[in-house]
């Protein structure tokens, strides 16, 4: 029997023509954002060229002598008296003395951020708690003169600006672009897209446009490890989303020497082993494997209904969200617009978009917390 030629049907033609406008408001997005991402990279770089790492000992060792290695004053700013100078010392690098020293972290960096007095009895407290800490050595980052990591001495050193290129790298070479990119005081990320959408058609939230991709994230300053997720981009309304981490390199090593000197070798060797990883994480997570298996999750959390009151209340139960974010993500899913990504059944598809969406409006470092919280609650979903 001879086939028959069928004409274009005008919902695959409406289709064709929703992907045009989603892949413009897309290319516009990743062009707006270039700015962004270049500011990150000369940041990583130009931070690099002034950071600083010692070897410095605390607690017990020092109580003998008159005047330790370390100590602490408050001076406008609360800072470590080391010597090579006086370093103002970050909020991360107080919340990581405090755990070293067994001190309430939230108290110690109010105390910081206090008045005159307060950064007094800061400075106070940590001289007579490191005087009788048992710790004996810690590994000290600083950017210029400021303190932004107390670490373990087994912390295992990384050149970033390497690991992100070779990120960056490898992206490029599957077909890649990067989409974003934001670097705080202690933490970098960066995303990277496929620039072709792929249409899932699902049976309760329509059909969803999704540009697939990988986010990489690290630290240098024991704010997280090495870590790589899938990255999901909505078309239709730009809400981010990363799935769950395949690869959680742990900074720590062996005990790194009095000179970091001697330890050059090791960072070197450490950081092409970090380089190579990646590199095949970044392969991987560009497979055709993996971008299917990421389309069958979201048809399954399509299939997932959800209670979004009961859902709201125990994210915020557990800390993951504050209230008022929990009440915003109720009036987004309230809403159902498609503009925000929110259309259809009261799914768990929904759900991760009304936090999505939300997470559109927030500070950089927050948004991307919320694309993880949102991702987790996808791990719901069963894929065979």
């Amino acid at each position: 029997m001879e086939a028959t030629v069928m004409p274009a049907t005008a919902p695959v033609q409406k289709q064709q023509g929703l992907n045009q406008v989603v892949i413009n408001k897309v290319r516009r997005m990743i062009e707006g954002r270039q700015g962004d991402v270049m500011d990150t990279i000369n940041r990583l770089l130009s931070e690099g060229r002034i950071a600083q790492d010692f070897i410095a000992p605390i607690g017990v060792s020092q109580r003998s002598k008159e005047r330790p290695v370390i100590s602490f004053k408050a001076e406008g700013r609360v800072q470590m008296a080391m010597p090579e100078g006086n370093f103002n010392l970050h909020g991360n690098a107080i919340s990581q003395i405090s755990e070293k020293m067994g001190i309430p972290a939230k108290y110690l960096r109010e105390l910081s951020a206090g008045d005159a007095w307060q950064k007094q009895l800061c400075a106070t407290i940590l001289n007579e708690h490191s005087g009788w800490t048992e710790r004996t050595r810690v590994l000290i980052r600083a950017v210029g003169m400021e303190v932004r990591g107390v670490l373990s001495d087994s912390y295992r050193r990384l050149n970033s600006v390497d690991i992100l290129t070779a990120f960056i790298r490898e992206a490029g070479g599957q077909g890649a672009v990067v989409s974003d990119a934001y670097m705080s005081d202690t933490k970098v990320w960066c995303e990277t897209i496929l620039p072709t959408p792929i249409e899932i058609p699902t049976r309760k939230n329509g059909t969803v446009i999704i540009f697939a991709g990988a986010r990489f994230s690290t630290s240098d300053y024991g704010n997280g490890s090495v870590d790589m997720r899938s990255f999901l981009l909505n078309g239709a309304c730009l809400n981010g989303m990363v799935r769950e981490s395949v690869m959680r390199q742990v900074h720590l090593g062996g005990r790194l020497p009095d000179s970091l000197s001697l330890s050059q070798k090791t960072y070197e060797l450490d950081t092409q082993t970090t380089v190579s990883a990646v590199s095949d994480l970044t392969k991987g997570l560009y497979s055709k494997d993996t971008i299917m298996q990421k389309a069958i999750e979201i048809q399954g959390a399509s299939e997932i209904d959800v209670d979004f009151d009961k859902e709201l209340k125990n994210l915020v139960q557990k800390g993951a969200l504050l209230k008022n974010e929990g009440r915003e993500v109720e009036k987004l899913l309230m809403n159902n617009n498609p503009d925000d990504g929110v259309t259809g059944g009261a799914t768990l598809w929904k759900l991760t978009q009304g936090i999505t969406a939300f997470a559109r409006e927030q500070q950089p470092e927050r948004c991307r917390e919320l694309h993880e919280i949102s991702g987790q609650l996808m791990n719901r979903v069963k894929v065979n």
